[in-house]
């Protein structure tokens, strides 16, 4: 087919379309930015060549004949194919958006130090985060939160019938900057931290591991009223942290959100002694979740199993 022939076939193929759809030379003409007499003209020409009438002319408008429908079937279905084709390349050369909703602490101290990586892995995402103080367990509100994937702290939401992999089991330790270990330690004993200014992560529930869980699971003839002496209360983990950082006092250190500072040595860990749950961080799809989640999840596997 030369150039001419292929550029007369798809002047065609939407003029038979048009005209067939619109049932009018006029309002054809209207939509494809053409005179009606030209309209008439290419359609006469079209007839003369195929040898049969396509649209019977009528006092308001045109109706297409029984040769004139089946052309306008044929032109329709070939023109929605070819827009679907070119959807579909541009939609796979197109960047995708990816939408996490994760807490502060997860986002801030283990996600965002290593998305660097999958954005050079997956260059045709674009990444959003979303942060929320919201547990795992608690009812997320879809259409104010819209996202791909959830990584939330909590129990596992499999028993509620949410599709979920536990990333990370809860597990912690004592923690303090290597400089206030130097001030005010060595800590050989549990009681030795009593001595201390003990840092705590308070929320508006029992989402945490406490410094009373801990200490009873350690040691439980410590009296519970002495976990609270001298301390300080943070609404949220990176504050917390920060806090920590900044020579504060000893905190609970959530694992793996303090790795990478202990392996830097920001940050020490006070006792080989960790105690652990059930609950955990937990990454869960969106019900009409899309296809691309799939790159990030096994990305995030390879990384969390690394950690």
């Amino acid at each position: 087919m030369t150039p001419n022939q292929a550029d007369y076939l798809l002047r065609s193929l939407r003029l038979i379309e048009a005209v067939g759809r619109c049932g009018s030379f006029s309002t054809a003409a209207l939509e494809l930015g053409m005179t009606q007499p030209a309209v008439s003209q290419q359609v006469a020409q079209l007839e003369k060549l195929l040898g049969v009438v396509l649209f019977e002319r009528r006092h308001r408008g045109v109706l297409a004949t029984r040769h004139g429908q089946m052309l306008h079937a044929t032109t329709s279905d070939v023109l929605a194919q070819l827009y679907s084709t070119m959807e579909s390349i541009h939609d796979s050369h197109s960047r995708k958006m990816l939408t996490i909703l994760t807490d502060y602490g997860f986002a801030a101290n283990w996600l965002l130090p290593r998305l660097s990586d999958f954005e050079e892995k997956y260059p045709e995402f674009d990444v959003s985060l979303l942060t929320t103080q919201a547990r795992r367990d608690a009812k997320i509100d879809h259409r104010n939160t819209p996202h791909d994937i959830s990584i939330l702290f909590g129990e596992d939401p499999h028993a509620h019938g949410v599709s979920s992999i536990c990333l990370f089991q809860e597990e912690i330790v004592p923690i303090c900057s290597a400089l206030y270990f130097r001030t005010a330690g060595p800590f050989h004993e549990p009681q030795d931290l009593l001595s201390s200014k003990l840092l705590h992560l308070s929320g508006p529930d029992h989402q945490w591991f406490t410094w009373a869980d801990w200490f009873g699971a350690i040691d439980n003839s410590l009296p519970l009223k002495s976990f609270q002496k001298n301390g300080l209360f943070f609404g949220n983990y990176p504050l917390l942290l920060q806090a920590v950082l900044q020579n504060q006092g000893i905190a609970l250190g959530w694992r793996p959100l303090i790795d990478d500072l202990i392996k830097t040595g920001q940050i020490v860990s006070l006792s080989n002694k960790s105690i652990k749950s059930q609950r955990g961080y937990f990454i869960a799809t969106d019900p009409q979740k899309k296809s691309h989640v799939d790159s990030f999840i096994q990305w995030i596997l390879t990384h969390s199993h690394t950690s």
